[in-house]
Protein backbone atom coordinates (compact mmCIF):
# COMPACT_ATOMS: atom_id res chain seq x y z
CA UNK A 1 0.00 0.00 0.00
CA UNK A 2 2.80 2.42 0.96
CA UNK A 3 4.81 1.44 -2.13
CA UNK A 4 1.77 2.14 -4.34
CA UNK A 5 1.30 5.55 -2.70
CA UNK A 6 4.96 6.58 -3.23
CA UNK A 7 4.79 5.33 -6.82
CA UNK A 8 1.70 7.56 -7.36
CA UNK A 9 3.60 10.55 -5.95
CA UNK A 10 6.50 9.95 -8.34
CA UNK A 11 4.17 9.77 -11.34
CA UNK A 12 2.05 12.77 -10.28
CA UNK A 13 3.21 16.34 -9.86
CA UNK A 14 2.36 18.29 -6.73
CA UNK A 15 -0.16 20.49 -8.56
CA UNK A 16 -1.92 17.48 -10.09
CA UNK A 17 -2.05 15.74 -6.73
CA UNK A 18 -3.53 18.86 -5.15
CA UNK A 19 -6.14 19.18 -7.90
CA UNK A 20 -7.14 15.52 -7.58
CA UNK A 21 -7.40 15.83 -3.82
CA UNK A 22 -9.45 19.01 -4.22
CA UNK A 23 -11.86 17.37 -6.66
CA UNK A 24 -12.18 14.26 -4.47
CA UNK A 25 -12.93 16.43 -1.44
CA UNK A 26 -15.53 18.42 -3.42
CA UNK A 27 -17.33 15.22 -4.46
CA UNK A 28 -17.13 13.96 -0.87
CA UNK A 29 -18.86 17.09 0.41
CA UNK A 30 -21.44 16.95 -2.38
CA UNK A 31 -22.37 13.37 -1.48
CA UNK A 32 -22.24 13.84 2.29
CA UNK A 33 -25.78 14.00 3.69
CA UNK A 34 -24.49 14.97 7.13
CA UNK A 35 -22.50 17.92 5.74
CA UNK A 36 -25.52 19.15 3.79
CA UNK A 37 -27.75 18.92 6.84
CA UNK A 38 -25.26 20.85 8.98
CA UNK A 39 -24.80 23.57 6.37
CA UNK A 40 -28.54 23.82 5.74
CA UNK A 41 -29.12 24.15 9.49
CA UNK A 42 -26.65 27.05 9.76
CA UNK A 43 -28.06 28.67 6.59
CA UNK A 44 -31.53 28.62 8.12
CA UNK A 45 -30.11 29.87 11.41
CA UNK A 46 -28.68 32.91 9.62
CA UNK A 47 -31.32 33.59 6.96
CA UNK A 48 -34.65 31.82 7.47
CA UNK A 49 -37.02 34.04 9.48
CA UNK A 50 -39.48 31.14 9.87
CA UNK A 51 -36.87 28.94 11.55
CA UNK A 52 -37.61 28.76 15.27
CA UNK A 53 -33.92 28.57 16.22
CA UNK A 54 -33.21 31.76 14.26
CA UNK A 55 -35.62 33.65 16.50
CA UNK A 56 -33.74 32.40 19.55
CA UNK A 57 -30.39 33.22 17.91
CA UNK A 58 -31.54 36.73 16.96
CA UNK A 59 -32.67 37.41 20.53
CA UNK A 60 -29.33 36.16 21.89
CA UNK A 61 -27.33 38.30 19.44
CA UNK A 62 -29.53 41.31 20.17
CA UNK A 63 -28.67 40.93 23.87
CA UNK A 64 -24.93 40.56 23.15
CA UNK A 65 -24.88 43.69 20.99
CA UNK A 66 -26.52 45.78 23.70
CA UNK A 67 -24.21 44.40 26.41
CA UNK A 68 -21.07 44.96 24.32
CA UNK A 69 -22.06 48.52 23.45
CA UNK A 70 -22.81 49.26 27.10
CA UNK A 71 -19.40 47.91 28.17
CA UNK A 72 -17.48 49.83 25.52
CA UNK A 73 -19.30 53.11 26.16
CA UNK A 74 -18.81 52.79 29.91
CA UNK A 75 -15.11 52.10 29.34
CA UNK A 76 -14.60 55.48 27.67
CA UNK A 77 -14.51 57.42 30.97
CA UNK A 78 -14.57 54.63 33.57
CA UNK A 79 -12.52 51.66 34.55
CA UNK A 80 -14.28 48.47 33.49
CA UNK A 81 -13.90 45.40 35.69
CA UNK A 82 -11.43 42.90 34.19
CA UNK A 83 -14.09 40.18 34.13
CA UNK A 84 -16.30 42.35 31.90
CA UNK A 85 -13.33 43.18 29.68
CA UNK A 86 -12.54 39.50 29.24
CA UNK A 87 -16.23 38.74 28.64
CA UNK A 88 -16.36 41.38 25.91
CA UNK A 89 -13.09 40.42 24.24
CA UNK A 90 -13.03 36.63 24.56
CA UNK A 91 -16.75 35.81 24.43
CA UNK A 92 -18.73 38.54 22.66
CA UNK A 93 -16.10 39.38 20.05
CA UNK A 94 -15.49 35.68 19.45
CA UNK A 95 -19.22 35.12 18.91
CA UNK A 96 -19.30 38.01 16.41
CA UNK A 97 -16.27 36.55 14.62
CA UNK A 98 -17.77 33.05 14.46
CA UNK A 99 -21.05 34.49 13.14
CA UNK A 100 -19.15 36.39 10.44
CA UNK A 101 -17.28 33.25 9.37
CA UNK A 102 -20.48 31.15 9.34
CA UNK A 103 -22.25 33.71 7.15
CA UNK A 104 -19.25 33.74 4.83
CA UNK A 105 -19.34 29.92 4.71
CA UNK A 106 -23.05 29.47 3.98
CA UNK A 107 -23.18 32.28 1.40
CA UNK A 108 -22.40 29.83 -1.40
CA UNK A 109 -21.10 26.29 -2.05
CA UNK A 110 -17.43 26.24 -2.99
CA UNK A 111 -17.48 22.53 -3.79
CA UNK A 112 -20.12 23.09 -6.49
CA UNK A 113 -17.79 25.51 -8.28
CA UNK A 114 -15.04 22.85 -8.26
CA UNK A 115 -17.41 20.12 -9.50
CA UNK A 116 -18.79 22.35 -12.27
CA UNK A 117 -15.27 23.10 -13.51
CA UNK A 118 -14.32 19.41 -13.32
CA UNK A 119 -17.39 18.34 -15.35
CA UNK A 120 -16.84 21.11 -17.90
CA UNK A 121 -13.16 20.18 -18.28
CA UNK A 122 -14.05 16.49 -18.78
CA UNK A 123 -16.77 17.36 -21.30
CA UNK A 124 -14.49 19.62 -23.37
CA UNK A 125 -11.45 17.38 -22.94
CA UNK A 126 -9.27 20.15 -21.48
CA UNK A 127 -7.16 20.30 -18.29
CA UNK A 128 -8.73 21.36 -15.00
CA UNK A 129 -8.30 25.15 -14.64
CA UNK A 130 -7.34 25.68 -11.01
CA UNK A 131 -6.78 29.44 -11.44
CA UNK A 132 -10.28 29.88 -12.83
CA UNK A 133 -11.76 27.97 -9.88
CA UNK A 134 -9.83 29.95 -7.28
CA UNK A 135 -10.75 33.22 -8.98
CA UNK A 136 -14.45 32.31 -9.05
CA UNK A 137 -14.36 31.23 -5.39
CA UNK A 138 -12.69 34.48 -4.33
CA UNK A 139 -15.10 36.58 -6.40
CA UNK A 140 -18.10 34.84 -4.84
CA UNK A 141 -16.76 35.34 -1.33
CA UNK A 142 -15.78 38.93 -2.13
CA UNK A 143 -19.34 39.47 -3.32
CA UNK A 144 -20.49 38.75 0.23
CA UNK A 145 -17.59 40.54 1.98
CA UNK A 146 -18.37 43.84 0.25
CA UNK A 147 -22.11 43.66 0.99
CA UNK A 148 -23.32 46.33 3.47
CA UNK A 149 -24.27 43.90 6.24
CA UNK A 150 -20.96 42.01 5.93
CA UNK A 151 -19.03 45.27 6.24
CA UNK A 152 -21.04 46.15 9.34
CA UNK A 153 -20.31 42.69 10.80
CA UNK A 154 -16.58 43.09 10.14
CA UNK A 155 -16.38 46.59 11.58
CA UNK A 156 -18.35 45.40 14.63
CA UNK A 157 -15.52 42.96 15.42
CA UNK A 158 -12.77 45.64 15.41
CA UNK A 159 -13.68 47.33 18.75
CA UNK A 160 -12.74 44.09 20.48
CA UNK A 161 -9.08 44.74 19.61
CA UNK A 162 -8.24 46.87 22.64
CA UNK A 163 -4.54 47.76 21.99
CA UNK A 164 -5.69 50.15 19.23
CA UNK A 165 -8.18 52.44 20.96
CA UNK A 166 -8.94 54.15 17.64
CA UNK A 167 -11.02 51.05 16.83
CA UNK A 168 -13.41 52.08 19.62
CA UNK A 169 -15.07 54.43 17.11
CA UNK A 170 -16.42 51.34 15.37
CA UNK A 171 -18.55 50.55 18.39
CA UNK A 172 -21.36 52.32 16.56
CA UNK A 173 -21.35 49.52 13.97
CA UNK A 174 -22.36 47.06 16.65
CA UNK A 175 -25.57 49.02 16.93
CA UNK A 176 -26.01 48.69 13.16
CA UNK A 177 -25.86 44.91 13.65
CA UNK A 178 -29.25 45.20 15.32
CA UNK A 179 -30.65 45.69 11.81
CA UNK A 180 -30.04 41.98 11.20
CA UNK A 181 -32.07 40.89 14.19
CA UNK A 182 -35.03 43.31 14.13
CA UNK A 183 -37.51 42.72 11.34
CA UNK A 184 -39.41 45.98 11.92
CA UNK A 185 -36.31 48.10 11.23
CA UNK A 186 -35.54 46.01 8.16
CA UNK A 187 -39.10 46.56 6.94
CA UNK A 188 -38.71 50.32 7.38
CA UNK A 189 -35.43 50.32 5.44
CA UNK A 190 -36.98 48.16 2.72
CA UNK A 191 -39.84 50.65 2.37
CA UNK A 192 -37.36 53.51 1.99
CA UNK A 193 -35.32 51.49 -0.51
CA UNK A 194 -38.41 50.99 -2.68
CA UNK A 195 -38.77 54.77 -2.89
CA UNK A 196 -35.08 55.53 -3.29
CA UNK A 197 -35.56 57.25 -6.67
CA UNK A 198 -38.17 59.68 -5.32
CA UNK A 199 -36.12 60.29 -2.17
CA UNK A 200 -32.99 60.86 -4.28
CA UNK A 201 -34.80 63.49 -6.36
CA UNK A 202 -36.00 65.12 -3.14
CA UNK A 203 -32.46 65.12 -1.74
CA UNK A 204 -31.14 66.83 -4.87
CA UNK A 205 -33.89 69.48 -4.65
CA UNK A 206 -33.22 70.11 -0.95
CA UNK A 207 -29.46 70.32 -1.54
CA UNK A 208 -29.93 72.75 -4.42
CA UNK A 209 -32.30 75.06 -2.54
CA UNK A 210 -30.11 74.86 0.60
CA UNK A 211 -27.00 75.88 -1.28
CA UNK A 212 -28.75 78.68 -3.19
CA UNK A 213 -30.30 79.97 0.04
CA UNK A 214 -26.91 79.85 1.80
CA UNK A 215 -25.18 81.67 -1.07
CA UNK A 216 -27.84 84.40 -1.19
CA UNK A 217 -27.84 85.00 2.59
CA UNK A 218 -24.04 85.11 2.51
CA UNK A 219 -24.17 87.88 -0.09
CA UNK A 220 -26.74 89.88 1.90
CA UNK A 221 -25.43 89.35 5.42
CA UNK A 222 -21.70 88.61 5.24
CA UNK A 223 -20.79 92.22 6.17
CA UNK A 224 -23.87 93.07 8.24
CA UNK A 225 -24.26 89.93 10.41
CA UNK A 226 -21.44 89.00 12.80
CA UNK A 227 -22.73 85.40 13.10
CA UNK A 228 -22.29 84.74 9.36
CA UNK A 229 -18.55 84.90 8.78
CA UNK A 230 -18.11 82.07 6.26
CA UNK A 231 -20.10 80.38 3.49
CA UNK A 232 -20.37 77.32 5.74
CA UNK A 233 -22.22 79.43 8.35
CA UNK A 234 -24.61 80.59 5.62
CA UNK A 235 -25.30 77.06 4.33
CA UNK A 236 -25.75 75.84 7.93
CA UNK A 237 -28.34 78.58 8.53
CA UNK A 238 -30.07 77.74 5.24
CA UNK A 239 -30.38 74.04 6.13
CA UNK A 240 -31.69 74.80 9.64
CA UNK A 241 -34.26 77.20 8.18
CA UNK A 242 -35.42 74.95 5.34
CA UNK A 243 -35.89 72.08 7.79
CA UNK A 244 -38.13 74.44 9.88
CA UNK A 245 -36.04 73.58 12.98
CA UNK A 246 -34.88 77.13 13.60
CA UNK A 247 -32.37 76.94 16.46
CA UNK A 248 -32.14 80.73 16.58
CA UNK A 249 -28.34 80.82 16.89
CA UNK A 250 -28.14 82.63 13.53
CA UNK A 251 -30.84 85.16 12.56
CA UNK A 252 -30.88 87.51 9.57
CA UNK A 253 -30.60 91.26 10.29
CA UNK A 254 -31.28 92.69 6.81
CA UNK A 255 -34.70 92.99 5.14
CA UNK A 256 -33.45 90.92 2.22
CA UNK A 257 -32.34 88.19 4.60
CA UNK A 258 -35.71 88.14 6.40
CA UNK A 259 -37.59 87.85 3.10
CA UNK A 260 -35.29 84.98 2.08
CA UNK A 261 -36.02 83.30 5.43
CA UNK A 262 -39.78 83.37 4.74
CA UNK A 263 -39.24 81.94 1.26
CA UNK A 264 -37.04 79.12 2.59
CA UNK A 265 -39.60 78.25 5.30
CA UNK A 266 -42.30 77.89 2.63
CA UNK A 267 -39.97 75.68 0.57
CA UNK A 268 -39.19 73.66 3.70
CA UNK A 269 -42.86 73.00 4.43
CA UNK A 270 -43.31 71.83 0.85
CA UNK A 271 -40.31 69.51 1.02
CA UNK A 272 -41.49 68.01 4.33
CA UNK A 273 -44.97 67.43 2.90
CA UNK A 274 -43.49 65.82 -0.18
CA UNK A 275 -41.25 63.53 1.88
CA UNK A 276 -44.16 62.58 4.13
CA UNK A 277 -46.35 61.69 1.16
CA UNK A 278 -43.57 59.54 -0.35
CA UNK A 279 -43.04 57.57 2.87
CA UNK A 280 -46.79 57.29 3.54
CA UNK A 281 -47.47 55.92 0.04
CA UNK A 282 -44.58 53.47 0.41
CA UNK A 283 -45.96 52.14 3.69
CA UNK A 284 -49.45 51.90 2.18
CA UNK A 285 -48.08 49.76 -0.63
CA UNK A 286 -46.12 47.65 1.85
CA UNK A 287 -49.13 47.22 4.15
CA UNK A 288 -50.82 44.61 1.94
CA UNK A 289 -47.62 42.59 1.75
CA UNK A 290 -47.23 42.72 5.53
CA UNK A 291 -50.84 41.60 5.97
CA UNK A 292 -50.26 38.68 3.61
CA UNK A 293 -47.12 37.66 5.52
CA UNK A 294 -49.04 37.82 8.80
CA UNK A 295 -51.80 35.60 7.39
CA UNK A 296 -49.24 33.09 6.10
CA UNK A 297 -47.58 32.98 9.54
CA UNK A 298 -51.00 32.46 11.12
CA UNK A 299 -51.75 29.52 8.81
CA UNK A 300 -48.39 27.92 9.67
CA UNK A 301 -49.41 27.86 13.34
CA UNK A 302 -52.73 26.14 12.55
CA UNK A 303 -53.47 22.42 12.28
CA UNK A 304 -55.98 20.67 9.99
CA UNK A 305 -56.69 23.82 7.94
CA UNK A 306 -59.44 24.14 5.32
CA UNK A 307 -58.54 26.23 2.27
CA UNK A 308 -61.52 28.11 0.83
CA UNK A 309 -60.85 29.45 -2.67
CA UNK A 310 -63.29 32.21 -3.57
CA UNK A 311 -65.48 34.07 -1.09
CA UNK A 312 -68.82 33.56 -2.87
CA UNK A 313 -72.25 33.47 -1.23
CA UNK A 314 -71.90 29.72 -0.71
CA UNK A 315 -68.44 30.22 0.79
CA UNK A 316 -69.80 32.86 3.16
CA UNK A 317 -72.37 30.41 4.56
CA UNK A 318 -69.72 27.69 4.83
CA UNK A 319 -67.32 30.04 6.65
CA UNK A 320 -70.00 30.92 9.19
CA UNK A 321 -70.47 27.23 9.93
CA UNK A 322 -66.73 26.57 10.27
CA UNK A 323 -66.34 29.66 12.46
CA UNK A 324 -69.04 28.43 14.84
CA UNK A 325 -67.44 24.98 14.97
CA UNK A 326 -64.00 26.57 15.61
CA UNK A 327 -62.58 24.85 12.56
CA UNK A 328 -59.38 26.49 11.27
CA UNK A 329 -59.75 27.81 7.72
CA UNK A 330 -58.27 30.43 5.42
CA UNK A 331 -60.13 32.32 2.67
CA UNK A 332 -58.29 33.13 -0.57
CA UNK A 333 -59.70 35.45 -3.20
CA UNK A 334 -58.44 37.84 -5.87
CA UNK A 335 -61.05 40.50 -5.14
CA UNK A 336 -59.90 43.07 -2.57
CA UNK A 337 -63.45 43.91 -1.46
CA UNK A 338 -64.35 40.28 -0.76
CA UNK A 339 -61.14 39.83 1.24
CA UNK A 340 -62.01 42.91 3.33
CA UNK A 341 -65.51 41.56 3.85
CA UNK A 342 -64.14 38.24 5.11
CA UNK A 343 -61.55 39.97 7.33
CA UNK A 344 -64.21 42.17 8.95
CA UNK A 345 -66.00 39.01 10.08
CA UNK A 346 -62.84 37.84 11.82
CA UNK A 347 -61.84 35.22 9.25
CA UNK A 348 -58.26 34.57 8.17
CA UNK A 349 -58.34 35.98 4.63
CA UNK A 350 -55.57 36.33 2.05
CA UNK A 351 -55.53 38.00 -1.35
CA UNK A 352 -53.89 35.77 -3.93
CA UNK A 353 -54.20 33.73 -7.10
CA UNK A 354 -54.47 30.00 -6.44
CA UNK A 355 -53.56 29.24 -10.06
CA UNK A 356 -50.07 30.72 -9.55
CA UNK A 357 -47.36 28.36 -8.30
CA UNK A 358 -45.50 31.13 -6.46
CA UNK A 359 -48.58 31.88 -4.39
CA UNK A 360 -49.21 28.20 -3.63
CA UNK A 361 -45.65 27.97 -2.29
CA UNK A 362 -46.50 30.52 0.40
CA UNK A 363 -49.22 28.22 1.74
CA UNK A 364 -48.25 25.27 3.90
CA UNK A 365 -50.13 22.39 2.28
CA UNK A 366 -48.82 20.05 4.96
CA UNK A 367 -51.33 21.75 7.29
CA UNK A 368 -54.19 21.93 4.72
CA UNK A 369 -56.46 18.87 4.81
CA UNK A 370 -59.36 19.97 2.57
CA UNK A 371 -59.81 22.49 -0.23
CA UNK A 372 -63.12 24.12 -1.16
CA UNK A 373 -63.22 25.73 -4.63
CA UNK A 374 -66.29 27.95 -4.45
CA UNK A 375 -66.12 30.72 -7.06
CA UNK A 376 -69.09 31.33 -9.36
CA UNK A 377 -67.02 30.69 -12.49
CA UNK A 378 -66.66 27.07 -13.58
CA UNK A 379 -63.59 27.83 -15.72
CA UNK A 380 -61.81 29.48 -12.78
CA UNK A 381 -62.78 26.56 -10.55
CA UNK A 382 -61.35 24.06 -13.03
CA UNK A 383 -58.05 25.95 -13.30
CA UNK A 384 -57.81 26.16 -9.51
CA UNK A 385 -58.39 22.42 -9.15
CA UNK A 386 -55.76 21.63 -11.79
CA UNK A 387 -53.21 23.98 -10.19
CA UNK A 388 -53.71 22.58 -6.69
CA UNK A 389 -53.57 18.95 -7.84
CA UNK A 390 -50.42 19.66 -9.88
CA UNK A 391 -48.79 21.39 -6.92
CA UNK A 392 -49.77 18.67 -4.42
CA UNK A 393 -48.58 15.69 -6.44
CA UNK A 394 -47.28 13.82 -3.41
CA UNK A 395 -50.36 14.51 -1.26
CA UNK A 396 -53.80 13.13 -2.04
CA UNK A 397 -55.69 16.24 -0.99
CA UNK A 398 -59.48 16.27 -0.86
CA UNK A 399 -61.07 18.97 -3.07
CA UNK A 400 -64.74 19.94 -3.03
CA UNK A 401 -65.88 22.24 -5.84
CA UNK A 402 -68.97 24.09 -7.02
CA UNK A 403 -70.26 23.74 -10.58
CA UNK A 404 -72.82 26.20 -11.90
CA UNK A 405 -73.52 24.00 -14.91
CA UNK A 406 -74.05 20.23 -14.64
CA UNK A 407 -72.14 19.80 -17.91
CA UNK A 408 -68.94 20.82 -16.12
CA UNK A 409 -69.21 18.28 -13.29
CA UNK A 410 -67.36 15.54 -15.18
CA UNK A 411 -64.68 18.02 -16.29
CA UNK A 412 -64.01 19.12 -12.71
CA UNK A 413 -63.81 15.53 -11.53
CA UNK A 414 -61.33 14.75 -14.29
CA UNK A 415 -59.34 17.82 -13.21
CA UNK A 416 -59.03 16.29 -9.75
CA UNK A 417 -62.05 17.33 -7.69
CA UNK A 418 -63.12 14.73 -5.12
CA UNK A 419 -66.69 16.01 -4.95
CA UNK A 420 -68.61 18.43 -7.16
CA UNK A 421 -71.82 20.10 -6.01
CA UNK A 422 -74.30 21.83 -8.33
CA UNK A 423 -76.14 24.48 -6.25
CA UNK A 424 -78.91 24.93 -8.80
CA UNK A 425 -79.75 21.21 -8.75
CA UNK A 426 -79.77 21.13 -4.94
CA UNK A 427 -82.02 24.19 -4.82
CA UNK A 428 -84.42 22.65 -7.33
CA UNK A 429 -84.64 19.43 -5.30
CA UNK A 430 -85.37 21.38 -2.11
CA UNK A 431 -88.10 23.38 -3.84
CA UNK A 432 -89.65 20.19 -5.21
CA UNK A 433 -89.51 18.70 -1.72
CA UNK A 434 -91.26 21.76 -0.32
CA UNK A 435 -94.06 21.59 -2.91
CA UNK A 436 -94.62 17.85 -2.49
CA UNK A 437 -93.80 17.43 1.21
CA UNK A 438 -93.81 20.75 3.07
CA UNK A 439 -93.42 19.14 6.51
CA UNK A 440 -90.42 17.10 5.35
CA UNK A 441 -88.93 20.28 3.92
CA UNK A 442 -89.29 21.98 7.30
CA UNK A 443 -87.43 19.10 8.92
CA UNK A 444 -84.61 19.29 6.35
CA UNK A 445 -84.43 23.06 6.71
CA UNK A 446 -84.25 22.77 10.50
CA UNK A 447 -81.39 20.30 10.23
CA UNK A 448 -79.40 22.24 7.63
CA UNK A 449 -79.82 25.61 9.39
CA UNK A 450 -79.45 24.00 12.83
CA UNK A 451 -82.73 25.44 14.05
CA UNK A 452 -83.65 24.23 17.53
CA UNK A 453 -80.10 22.74 17.70
CA UNK A 454 -81.07 19.81 15.45
CA UNK A 455 -77.96 18.67 13.56
CA UNK A 456 -76.57 15.80 11.49
CA UNK A 457 -72.96 14.94 12.26
CA UNK A 458 -70.28 12.32 11.59
CA UNK A 459 -68.61 10.34 14.37
CA UNK A 460 -65.43 8.35 13.76
CA UNK A 461 -65.22 4.95 15.43
CA UNK A 462 -62.00 5.17 17.44
CA UNK A 463 -59.90 2.16 18.35
CA UNK A 464 -60.78 0.58 21.73
CA UNK A 465 -63.74 2.95 22.11
CA UNK A 466 -67.28 2.01 23.16
CA UNK A 467 -68.15 1.55 19.47
CA UNK A 468 -65.13 -0.49 18.34
CA UNK A 469 -66.13 -4.13 17.64
CA UNK A 470 -69.77 -3.59 18.58
CA UNK A 471 -72.76 -4.62 16.46
CA UNK A 472 -75.25 -1.93 15.51
CA UNK A 473 -77.92 -3.69 17.57
CA UNK A 474 -75.69 -3.60 20.66
CA UNK A 475 -75.45 0.21 20.68
CA UNK A 476 -78.49 1.85 22.27
CA UNK A 477 -78.66 5.08 20.26
CA UNK A 478 -82.05 5.89 21.80
CA UNK A 479 -80.45 6.15 25.23
CA UNK A 480 -78.16 8.86 23.86
CA UNK A 481 -81.10 10.70 22.23
CA UNK A 482 -79.66 10.00 18.77
CA UNK A 483 -80.98 8.62 15.47
CA UNK A 484 -78.60 6.52 13.34
CA UNK A 485 -78.71 7.36 9.64
CA UNK A 486 -76.00 5.13 8.30
CA UNK A 487 -72.47 3.75 8.44
CA UNK A 488 -69.53 4.31 6.10
CA UNK A 489 -67.43 1.13 6.13
CA UNK A 490 -63.78 1.79 5.38
CA UNK A 491 -62.68 -1.86 5.56
CA UNK A 492 -64.12 -5.34 5.31
CA UNK A 493 -65.88 -6.63 8.41
CA UNK A 494 -67.42 -10.04 9.28
CA UNK A 495 -71.20 -10.25 9.85
CA UNK A 496 -73.36 -12.59 11.83
CA UNK A 497 -75.55 -12.64 8.74
CA UNK A 498 -73.27 -14.12 6.07
CA UNK A 499 -75.79 -13.37 3.31
CA UNK A 500 -74.89 -9.66 3.42
CA UNK A 501 -71.66 -8.82 1.66
CA UNK A 502 -69.57 -6.03 3.18
CA UNK A 503 -68.00 -3.63 0.69
CA UNK A 504 -65.08 -1.32 1.44
CA UNK A 505 -65.90 2.38 1.11
CA UNK A 506 -69.66 1.72 0.93
CA UNK A 507 -72.26 3.77 2.84
CA UNK A 508 -74.98 1.65 4.48
CA UNK A 509 -78.16 3.63 4.98
CA UNK A 510 -80.27 2.27 7.87
CA UNK A 511 -77.71 -0.51 8.50
CA UNK A 512 -78.77 -3.96 9.83
CA UNK A 513 -78.44 -4.78 13.52
CA UNK A 514 -75.75 -7.41 12.85
CA UNK A 515 -73.35 -4.99 11.10
CA UNK A 516 -70.18 -4.72 13.18
CA UNK A 517 -68.41 -1.42 13.69
CA UNK A 518 -64.63 -1.33 13.34
CA UNK A 519 -62.03 1.33 14.13
CA UNK A 520 -61.95 3.91 11.33
CA UNK A 521 -65.61 3.50 10.33
CA UNK A 522 -67.80 6.60 10.27
CA UNK A 523 -71.35 6.67 11.60
CA UNK A 524 -73.82 9.42 10.68
CA UNK A 525 -76.28 10.40 13.42
CA UNK A 526 -78.96 13.04 13.92
CA UNK A 527 -79.93 14.67 17.18
CA UNK A 528 -79.66 17.76 19.30
CA UNK A 529 -76.20 19.33 19.30
CA UNK A 530 -75.80 18.65 23.01
CA UNK A 531 -76.56 14.94 22.49
CA UNK A 532 -74.18 14.60 19.54
CA UNK A 533 -71.35 16.43 21.31
CA UNK A 534 -71.81 14.38 24.48
CA UNK A 535 -71.74 11.11 22.51
CA UNK A 536 -68.57 12.25 20.73
CA UNK A 537 -67.03 12.98 24.11
CA UNK A 538 -67.89 9.48 25.37
CA UNK A 539 -66.37 7.86 22.27
CA UNK A 540 -63.14 9.88 22.55
CA UNK A 541 -62.80 9.33 26.31
CA UNK A 542 -63.38 5.58 26.05
CA UNK A 543 -60.61 5.22 23.45
CA UNK A 544 -57.91 6.62 25.76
Amino acid sequence: MIKTFFKYLKETTVSEAFIKALIAFAFFLDSSVKYKKIKHFFWRLMNDNNFIYKKIFDTFMFFLVLVSVAILLYDIKNRVHPILEDFDFYFITSIFLVEYLIRLWVYNDIHKIIIDEYEEANFLGRPFNLKKVLKEILLKKWEYIRSPFAIIDLLAILPGYRPLRIFRIFVIFRLFKLLRYTKSINTFLEVLANKRFELFILLIAVSFVTFIGGAVIYVFEAHANQKIETLFDAVYWSLITISTVGYGDITPVTYEGKVLTMVLIIFGIGFISFATSIIASAFTEKLEELKAERVVRTVRHMNDVYLICGYSNEAEILCEKFYKEKQDFVVVDLDEERIKKASLKGYVALKGDVTQKDFLKTLDFEKISKVFVLTNNDISNSFMILSIKAFCKEKDIEILALANDEKNVSKMKKAGATYVVVPTAVTALLMAEYIGHPITFEVIDAILTEKKNAIIDEIIVLENSILDGKLIGEVNFDAYKLILFGVMKLKKSPLLNETLKIEKGHFYFNPPFDLRLDAGDIIVVMGYSVSVNYFKYLVERSSI
